[in-house]
């Protein structure tokens, strides 16, 4: 199938509008957290989030423009940030330990089940790289 850069641009553009919306629910989430003076920080699966956000931003729009990518290179980009973008609801979830009924352990920076989330996008992103590289 023939992709063209526009229609990669037209999808990409959708995700990035997700992850924006979702980062700034985030923010205001933790921005009201301090008003009541409870303790905030940002989780490992908002950096997740920031990484797909980058490598939308930077590969797939940002270099292609400047004309120092080709499309197949952008493809490729597209998929990694698509990759990791949707493992992004997985770690959320992780993060306020929602993947049991359990009684859940005390608010951390990383709960057990975000780090889990975290190892398998982690492995499925360097999966996708190495094959990238072998198939190319």
């Amino acid at each position: 199938m023939d992709v063209q850069l526009a229609n990669i641009w037209v999808a990409a553009g959708i995700i990035l509008g997700f992850e924006v919306t979702w980062f700034t629910w985030r923010i205001s989430r933790e921005v009201k957290m301090a008003g009541k003076r409870e303790r905030t920080w940002l989780p490992p699966a908002d950096i997740v989030n920031l990484i797909a956000m980058v490598v939308i931003a930077i590969g797939v729009f940002i270099l292609p423009i400047l004309g120092l990518i080709d499309i197949d290179l952008v493809k490729r980009l597209f998929a990694l940030a698509v990759l990791i973008f949707v493992g992004y609801p997985f770690a959320l979830a992780g993060h306020y330990q929602l993947f049991s009924a359990k009684r859940k352990e005390k608010q951390t920076r990383c709960s057990s089940q975000e780090r889990i989330v975290l190892l398998v996008i982690a492995a499925l992103t360097v999966i996708y790289i190495v094959l990238w590289a072998i198939i190319g």
